[in-house]
């Protein structure tokens, strides 16, 4: 229902010219092209038509890599229009089938963790409203979603089992090089996280005290790297996809955004900056846009949430410190911060932001003690 209701939103709201439709309609040229030039369609998605090749795998625009993340979704789509010919709605029926399958994958893990809060975890893996919409349509955000939903739940089980089994490794191996062809900065950001995870599971340490070790040593390497390989500069490759941002069009959405430099310093003085603009924008004073009304409240909603759980913490609830739990909450940070750097458009940050926001909302949301609240309306009521 959700795909249906993007896809309708899409179309008349934004017109025929935006990333949905956009897609789908490519979709439909690649299918025509598997009819008529077989060979093409076969081939065609290993061709560079950029003067430098196959270089720049962390590039945003103009170059084989980024074409690669859409030309793979036509791909998909071309052989669902076998069966739709061509019917956005059809497609995007097909893609949610599979897509669905990660908030499942999601449900899987967060049920085990708190198998008494089966509503809210309901609530965090399916309904988040952003969340739902964005990860319903035909684009790259729901196979983003979909792979994380099945990469956490494969080395999940594994830790559980205490055995990374052939068929996890397959799961984990396939999902990580999903990651890198559909959105490679996603791969970099969750590569530290997912090793502090494991080896906090293996070896019994303490978790929230080990991911903040481990991220300190991965900033040090991080910021030093360049000065050992001098081939390699992850500092300039992040300042590169916020100068290719600050090429496009202004969008109605478009909000200002410090120039990032290539530097520790640069990157300090802008973290606040990003932050803000992943956990308290859009503000509900800033209505220049319609489409934001909705966000607006979704948002002023989680944030008086983690209000509430700071004062009503449940007292009960052992899981707030479970290495997954850290896991999820240092990535998400950790691709909050990367997206503020880079992102100077609301719109876009709303829906990047929206694929990780179950690591952040269901433990807080599930470490309410709602029955402690309930207690203190029982109070003043007698």
């Amino acid at each position: 229902m959700a795909g249906l209701v993007i896809g309708w939103v899409s179309y008349n709201v934004y017109g025929k010219g935006n990333d949905y439709w956009n897609v789908n309609r490519d979709g439909w040229i690649e299918y025509q092209l598997l009819l008529t030039n077989p060979k093409e369609y076969f081939t065609n998605i290993f061709h560079s038509q950029y003067s430098q090749g196959y270089s720049g795998v962390f590039d945003s625009f103009q170059s084989f890599w980024n074409d690669l993340r859409n030309n793979i979704i036509t791909k998909i789509l071309s052989v669902f229009n076998i069966f739709s010919r061509g019917n956005y709605y059809i497609n995007s029926l097909f893609f949610n089938f599979f897509g669905f399958l990660g908030h499942v994958a999601f449900y899987k893990i967060f049920i085990q963790l708190y198998k008494n809060k089966q509503r809210a975890v309901i609530v965090c893996c399916f309904l988040l409203p952003s969340m739902l919409y964005f990860t319903s349509g035909v684009q790259k955000d729901s196979i983003v979603f979909t792979t994380l939903g099945f990469l956490c739940y494969a080395v999940y089980k594994s830790i559980g089992d205490n055995n990374f089994t052939a068929k996890h490794l397959l799961v984990i191996f396939l999902s990580l090089v999903t990651l890198f062809l559909i959105r490679s900065y996603v791969l970099i950001n969750i590569l530290p996280a997912l090793v502090i995870w494991i080896v906090v599971a293996k070896y019994k340490l303490p978790a929230l005290t080990s991911f903040v070790i481990g991220y300190i040593i991965t900033g040090v390497i991080f910021f030093g790297f360049n000065s050992i390989v001098h081939s390699i500069n992850p500092l300039k490759t992040v300042t590169d996809k916020q100068a290719a941002f600050f090429t496009l069009p202004q969008a109605s959405t478009q909000i200002e955004l410090d120039t990032l430099h290539p530097n520790l310093k640069s990157f300090i003085s802008n973290a606040p900056q990003a932050f803000n603009h992943l956990l308290l924008r859009p503000y509900p004073t800033e209505l220049h846009a319609k489409s934001l009304l909705p966000i607006n409240i979704e948002l002023l909603l989680y944030q008086l949430l983690f209000i509430v759980f700071l004062f009503f913490k449940s007292k009960k609830e052992k899981h707030t410190t479970d290495p997954f739990i850290i896991f999820g909450v240092f990535f998400a940070l950790t691709m909050f911060l990367f997206i503020g750097y880079i992102m100077p458009n609301l719109g876009s940050i709303i829906r990047y932001r929206s694929i990780y926001l179950p690591f952040l909302l269901t433990p807080v949301i599930c470490g309410i003690g709602w029955e402690r609240i309930g207690n203190l309306f029982k109070i003043k009521n007698n």
